[in-house]
């Protein structure tokens, strides 16, 4: 199934992106060049930022995120099954557990009900509440929630309202969100 049209939207641009990957080829500045300081000066006045560092890919910004926030070993993050598989990767490749949260059958998104339930699991290590990662011997995994990776799908925002609203059964006042 072909959800986007690269072939005519490159159709569309062909002159300006051949102009540009030519002049890359002729300074021969292949990493770092400064069309990179460009883009990145670009979009962090777009994005209303002092700052911006691009990457290679979706995996690598994700990974850059959770890097920023200190995510590691003993870490769960809640991501949505329904989604590229590096949404799920970068928990693991930095040590973390990804907690895998059910989808709304109506927009496919990371469903908030099912969140709430996930954290409260977590955080009581309580199985019973919702199913939770298990280690190689069966036994319940010991995890602090450390975040969600909320994916939008087909043009459609997760519900972040409900995702980032803290709920009264997700956080007793012992544990900050």
């Amino acid at each position: 199934m072909q959800f986007i049209d690269l072939k005519s939207q490159y159709a569309m641009l062909k002159s300006a992106i051949d102009a540009r990957i030519q002049r890359v080829l002729d300074h021969g500045q292949y990493i770092l060049g400064p069309e990179v300081a460009e883009l990145e000066g670009r979009l962090a006045e777009f994005a209303g930022t002092r700052y911006c560092v691009s990457c290679a890919s979706g995996t690598d910004a994700l990974m850059i995120a959770l890097m920023a926030k200190g995510v590691g070993s003993g870490d769960a993050v809640f991501v949505p099954p329904f989604t590229f598989f590096a949404t799920a990767e970068v928990v693991a490749l930095l040590g973390a557990t990804p907690v895998f949260v059910d989808i709304d059958p109506v927009t496919f998104n990371i469903d908030p009900a099912q969140l709430d339930q996930a954290i409260v699991a977590v955080r009581a290590r309580d199985a019973g509440e919702y199913p939770l990662p298990r280690s190689a011997t069966g036994e319940a995994v010991m995890l602090r929630p450390r975040g969600v990776i909320a994916v939008d799908l087909f043009g459609q925002p997760a519900d972040y309202d409900r995702i980032g609203a803290p709920q009264p059964r997700r956080w007793s006042a012992a544990e900050p969100a």
